[in-house]
C-alpha cells in the first residue's frame, strides 16, 4: 500500500521541513515497525526511513511512502507528524488514518474487526467483547451474537459489551458481531474463544487453601507464643513465692 502526505500553506522558508510516519502519537513505540508495518521505500525511492525532509520549504510538498501491512489481523492507525523550523522549531500531528487488516469486504462495505477478546483465547469470569469499524459513522445497529443467539445490539459507539462467561458451559464458543449503517453497508466478524471457569475456580480454590494454611500457621505461632509466655510467667511466680 502507499501513503501520501501533503503539506501546504504557510510561508516559504529557508529552514527544513520534515515529515515522519508514526503508528502512535506517544513518545515511545511509535515507529510504524512497532505496530507491524514494514516501510518498503520512502520518498527518496532508494531508502526506507519513516522520516523525510526538504530544505528549503516552498509552501507546499507531497511525499509518498510504500509499506506492507502488519501480518496480524486488526485495526491499525497511521499518523503524519510535520516538523517545521521557521525561527522557532515546532511540530504538529495529522489526524490518524485507520486501516483494517485481515477482514476486508466488497467496496463500500463496513470493515469490522473484533478487537476483544482475541481469537482462540481462553476466557473466564467477565470478558469484554469489543469491535472496531471503518467507517464507524451512521451505524444503525451492531448485533452481538454468541453461538448464533443474539445477545444485544447497539446503535452507537463504543461497540462493546461485558459478558458473564458463567452463563456458558466451559468449552469453545463463537462470538460474532454484525453491523449495518445508514447507506445499507454491512460488516461481519467472528472469533472463537474457550471458556474455562473450572480452571479459574481451581486457581481460586488453591489460593484460598494457601491463604487458609497461612492463617492456620499464624494462629499456631501465636498460640505457641502465648503458651511460652504463660510458662515463663508461672516460673517467675514460683520463684517469687520461694
Amino acid at each position: 500500500m502507499t501513503v501520501t502526505v501533503s503539506v501546504s500553506g504557510g510561508e516559504a522558508s529557508s529552514t527544513p521541513l520534515g515529515v515522519m510516519l508514526l503508528s502512535a502519537l506517544s513518545t515511545s513505540g511509535s515507529l510504524p515497525s512497532d505496530a507491524g508495518w514494514t516501510i518498503v521505500s520512502d520518498p527518496t525511492g532508494a531508502t526506507a526511513y519513516n522520516y523525510h525532509e526538504i530544505d528549503p520549504y516552498t509552501s507546499s510538498v507531497s511525499w509518498t511512502w510504500t509499506l506492507t501491512a502488519p501480518t496480524s489481523e486488526g485495526l491499525y492507525t497511521l499518523y503524519a507528524r510535520e516538523i517545521h523550523g521557521n525561527g522557532e522549531t515546532y511540530s504538529r500531528n495529522s489526524a490518524g488514518v485507520a486501516f483494517v487488516v485481515g477482514t476486508t469486504g466488497p467496496p463500500g462495505q463496513i470493515s469490522l474487526v473484533i478487537t476483544s477478546p482475541e481469537a482462540d483465547s481462553e476466557v473466564s469470569e467477565a470478558v469484554v467483547v469489543a469491535a472496531s469499524m471503518v467507517p464507524s459513522s451512521d451505524i444503525l445497529y451492531a448485533i452481538l451474537s454468541i453461538d448464533g443467539v443474539q445477545v444485544d445490539n447497539k446503535t452507537e459507539a463504543p461497540f462493546e459489551w461485558t459478558i458473564d462467561t458463567h452463563l456458558y458451559a466451559d468449552g469453545v464458543h463463537s462470538i460474532n458481531i454484525t453491523a449495518t449503517n445508514s447507506t445499507g453497508a454491512h460488516g461481519y466478524s467472528e472469533v472463537s474463544v474457550t471458556v474455562n471457569n473450572a480452571g479459574e475456580n481451581q486457581r481460586l480454590l488453591e489460593w484460598m487453601w494457601t491463604m487458609a494454611a497461612g492463617t492456620i500457621l499464624i494462629i499456631a505461632s501465636i498460640s505457641s507464643l502465648i503458651v511460652v509466655a504463660l510458662l515463663i510467667r508461672k516460673r517467675l511466680m514460683e520463684k517469687e513465692g520461694k
